[in-house]
Order: C-alpha cells, then sequence, then structure tokens
C-alpha cells in the first residue's frame, strides 16, 4: 500500500495496541482476528522509538476510513477531480475502498 494513502487513514498509536494487533493478527481497530484472506495490510509502520510494526485491519473498519480518506483527497485534489485515474493517491484509495468492499 502507497505510504501516502497511510498516512491519510487515522491509525492508532503504536504504543496503544496489543501484540496482536502491532504484529497484524487482530485489527488495529477493533482487535477482531484476522486471517491472511480477511486481512487488509496497511504497510510496515515506524513507530515514535523506532521499532517497526505491521498494522492490518478487517474490511469492515477499513472501508469508512478508507472512503472518508478518498473523500476528503478528492474535494482538495485538482487531479483527482479531472481524473482520479492519474493521481496516485486517489488511485491508491479508491483500489483501497474496493479491496474493502470485497
Amino acid at each position: 500500500m502507497s505510504t501516502a494513502v497511510v498516512d491519510l487513514l487515522p491509525l492508532p498509536p503504536r504504543d496503544g495496541l496489543t501484540e496482536e494487533q502491532a504484529r497484524g493478527a487482530a485489527c488495529i481497530w477493533d482487535a477482531t482476528p484476522l486471517t491472511t484472506t480477511t486481512a487488509i495490510d496497511l504497510g510496515e509502520q515506524q513507530a515514535a522509538d523506532g521499532t517497526h510494526w505491521f498494522p492490518r485491519a478487517c474490511r469492515p473498519c477499513t472501508l469508512p476510513r478508507a472512503m472518508q480518506a478518498l473523500q476528503l483527497h478528492s474535494g482538495a485534489c485538482e487531479q483527482c477531480v479531472d481524473d482520479y485515474t492519474q493521481c496516485p493517491t486517489g488511485l491508491a484509495l479508491v483500489r483501497l475502498v474496493r479491496e474493502a468492499r470485497r
């Protein structure tokens, strides 16, 4: 996933997560247990202390956040108004919304 897209999603701080959430075994927002089939990978992150963590989320939690990020981004992005497929962030957000809807 594009770093710009992850930056647009409201990820919780690493220090407030359980180990399962930090290593991607549970959703970062509601702690639902995840499998490779049910998880959406949000990419490797670096915490303030320099450690790396690997957030993943369930589809029901990702969809409203991705839709909100898409709405906020596309409303402020001139390229998205013309053609979102020409904006890497807009395109990545649309793909994330579609993945979350599956």
